[in-house]
């Protein structure tokens, strides 16, 4: 793959100021955690048929279509990769979660910060729903099925 022109951002030549703004970094994934097979930077076309958005980038296991995105003008993932079920999860306990702060009742960071209490999570910088497992995500839903019932 030939490399574009020097000054054009691209995950091999990142934004210095989007990288620094990133906070709480993952490392970028080099070996799928479920299948053990390789993971490369590819362009978001390789998983959705077409390219979305103004960063095209994500981290794919091409063996089991594991992905996760990246930030934007960064080499830096969003979360943790995630197969089907995991993305699964991941839809579900943010449609349970984002209502608590889009309702305007608090802030999203008040609302990660009252989470990541629910969830043992000492510092609510690390709660990140693209970061969880499926069984987290399963206890954020019943978490807030539990306090915000319908």
């Amino acid at each position: 793959m030939s490399r574009p022109a020097p000054n054009k951002k691209t995950p091999w030549n990142p934004s210095r100021r989007a990288t620094a703004r990133v906070k709480n970094l993952l490392p970028a994934p080099t070996i799928c955690p479920y299948d053990g097979a390789p993971v490369e930077i590819v362009n978001n076309s390789a998983i959705y048929g077409r390219e979305y958005g103004e960063w095209p980038w994500a981290f794919l296991c091409r063996s089991c279509r594991a992905y996760v995105g990246l930030h934007p003008f960064t080499a830096i993932p969003l979360g943790t990769l995630a197969n089907g079920p995991t993305r699964d999860a991941r839809k579900r306990a943010k449609a349970a979660f984002n209502p608590i702060w889009q309702s305007g009742g608090m802030t999203r960071t008040d609302a990660y910060i009252w989470l990541a209490r629910q969830l043992g999570i000492e510092n609510h910088e690390e709660c990140h729903i693209g970061w969880f497992d499926v069984a987290t995500c399963d206890r954020v839903v019943a978490i807030i099925q539990q306090e915000y019932p319908e």
